[in-house]
């Protein structure tokens, strides 16, 4: 989330961490409070930043909720990617590839994670149309390695569409319910739901 330092008209140097600051902060507020129970007056004061350095960076609220679901998304494709380069067994890279986007990105980035599930539809225009084609490349990603498992009689032939909606479901609600006070370790959970996904789409 880093950004270069930007010149002030009077040729000062804007701090190199500033937008960095803001979409911590925002993204702070945007998971305790919600986007709409959020005022980029209080990121702002979170972050530190004036109102008139925070409009430097960003023109609205929007803006900054697209710029962490963006950023988010954009980390989430490309390790899925090099998962998918990396794993020639689909079985075996679609394993990895649940877990790591429940467990690798998707806890250890909780705060993110859960404003991209829950906060997404606030974005309008171009932005959404960018935000909903890193899904569906992320989702295209899935559909490929399901489908080579088909080809590869590893799992039975089942509808991809609905399998794949089924599995982002749940992928989505664990993001919803898991408490880090439970019982279980979120590994155990990730192994516990990937076994469920195997055992209903495996060739018997």
């Amino acid at each position: 989330m880093t950004t270069k330092g930007r010149a002030r008209k009077g040729g000062d140097a804007m701090p190199a961490n500033t937008q960095d600051l803001l979409l911590k902060a925002a993204a702070d507020l945007f998971y305790k409070k919600g986007y709409s129970g959020t005022s980029i007056r209080e990121i702002g004061l979170k972050a530190g930043v004036s109102n008139s350095l925070l409009y430097h960076y960003f023109k609205n609220k929007e803006e900054i909720l697209f710029q962490i679901i963006s950023i988010a998304s954009q980390e989430l494709l490309s390790s899925l990617r090099g998962i998918e380069a990396r794993v020639d067994d689909p079985a075996e890279r679609l394993r990895e590839m649940l877990l790591h986007h429940m467990i690798t990105h998707g806890l250890r980035n909780k705060k993110t994670t859960k404003i991209v599930v829950e906060e997404n539809y606030w974005l309008k225009g171009k932005r959404k149309a960018i935000v909903d084609e890193y899904q569906r490349e992320i989702r295209a990603v899935y559909m490929k390695t399901l489908r080579e498992m088909i080809a590869q009689n590893q799992m039975e032939d089942i509808n991809l569409t609905v399998l794949g909606f089924s599995i982002f479901g749940m992928i989505n609600w664990f993001f919803r319910w898991y408490k880090e006070s439970g019982e279980l370790k979120p590994e155990e959970i990730g192994d516990t739901i990937v076994k469920f996904i195997f055992n209903g789409i495996s060739k018997k």
